[in-house]
């Protein structure tokens, strides 16, 4: 691994704690081709990687357990990292991102006649020294979800996320496990004997598959946003003229989206999305929060009459490198339901902080759980507590968000 590149001035950094368990083995080749990309991704997918990211003009890096460290000796060039999205996307990848616009998809390489190993990949234009850059974030991603088994939920919220009908949310930051606590909830679905269901997806991109899957009556059609069709909304009202059981929206995000999903779920289907959002109470405002102030009580109305679930998934790491799943969730029952409705609108994300203390299960019972057995050391419990703008009341147990003013936007985003 000692020929330089080009742009190469620095070696990577030699520090052994992060570059020990990252020997990946391979050859530091001169040029960057397709060929190399390939083997640094199976090794990837091979040793637990959660993240792979390519920068023009930086070294190659790889996430692992919360850590980051690179793998290449050597800064790649612009022309190596535009090769690279040449082979993740095809050869009109540079144009589209010369135009301004960043690039979604999913990347596929076949080992074996049973054996797939997939990618979902983001390519967004970004600054470099001297020239034109690029960033590709590359996330491995399992085949075939885990079954619902494997994922240890207690047995009172895995009796809460299947139903006949209604929505279900599952909520969390970017890399905390949403796509897999559903991709097991849609194996789950499709392998019961029993199970009827006309099971219809809507991803961007499609991660899971169910090709390996065995079902005995279940079908399922997986799309994705972008290339199949135009728009998570698109794609709800397209399931309506299907006749679907159940449909999965990848996320919910936009108002068109999250009131198409809404009335799905009002109308006979059991319908799955999820959110980004940090807790139960959250996840209601913000959902409410993109609509116009004067349709607000109304659209609030419509959710809560659809809601039978809310899932909020963290992942914290664990001492022993590894992490851990913690998680919030709160069952709507018909009377919590009329309780919240009955709060001014300011007091919303209040009185869904009571029924989640009351009825429900706040995250930081998952948090207690884990540091009276072990498994997460004072620091971290600490700095979890206290991230981002998130405070922990004392007093109820769980996670307490400032009051949000009806009348603004969430100042994050959708």
């Amino acid at each position: 691994m000692a020929t330089r590149g080009p742009l190469e001035k620095t070696a990577a950094p030699a520090d052994p704690d992060l570059i020990g368990w990252l020997d990946t083995g391979l050859a530091d080749p001169p040029a960057f081709q397709a060929s190399d990309l390939q083997a640094l991704l199976l090794w990837a997918t091979d040793h637990d990687v959660s993240d792979v990211t390519i920068q023009a003009g930086n070294f190659i890096f790889v996430e692992r357990f919360g850590r980051l460290a690179p793998v290449t000796r050597r800064r790649l060039s612009a022309a190596e990292t535009y090769r690279c999205a040449q082979t993740l996307y095809g050869d009109n990848a540079p144009s589209q991102l010369a135009g301004g616009q960043d690039i979604d998809c999913s990347h596929e390489i076949r080992r074996g006649r049973h054996d797939l190993a997939r990618y979902r990949v983001n390519m967004t234009s970004a600054r470099a020294p001297r020239e034109r850059g690029l960033e590709i974030t590359i996330r491995p991603i399992p085949t075939t979800p885990p079954p619902l088994e494997a994922l240890a939920l207690p047995p009172r919220l895995r009796a809460n996320l299947i139903f006949e009908q209604g929505l279900v949310l599952i909520t969390g930051p970017t890399g905390s496990g949403k796509t897999t606590l559903l991709g097991g909830v849609i194996r789950h679905l499709l392998e019961q004997p029993a199970s009827h269901r006309k099971i219809l997806t809507y991803e961007a991109p499609i991660e899971f598959v169910y090709d390996f899957v065995r079902r005995s009556h279940a079908l399922i059609a997986q799309h994705e946003i972008g290339v199949h069709l135009p728009s998570f909304a698109a794609g709800v009202r397209n399931s309506l003229r299907r006749k679907p059981m159940v449909i999965l929206v990848g996320e919910a995000r936009d108002a068109e989206t999250i009131a198409a999903m809404t009335e799905a779920a009002m109308t006979g289907h059991l319908v799955y999305a999820t959110c980004h959002t940090n807790s139960v109470p959250e996840t209601l405002r913000r959902l409410v929060a993109v609509f116009p102030a004067e349709e607000r009580d109304g659209r609030l109305s419509d959710l809560l009459e659809a809601l039978r679930c809310v899932v909020t998934q963290r992942l914290v790491r664990t001492t022993d490198g590894r992490r851990a799943a913690v998680r919030e969730y709160l069952a709507f029952t018909q009377s919590m339901k009329d309780a919240i409705l009955a709060q001014p609108s300011t007091q919303v994300v209040a009185a869904t902080r009571r029924c989640v203390r009351e009825h429900g299960r706040p995250l930081t019972l998952d948090l207690e759980a884990l540091r009276r057995a072990g498994r997460l050391d004072e620091a971290e419990y600490r700095a979890f507590r206290e991230v981002g703008t998130q405070r922990i009341d004392p007093s109820s147990g769980v996670a307490a968000f400032p009051e949000a003013n009806p009348e603004e936007d969430d100042a994050d985003g959708p």
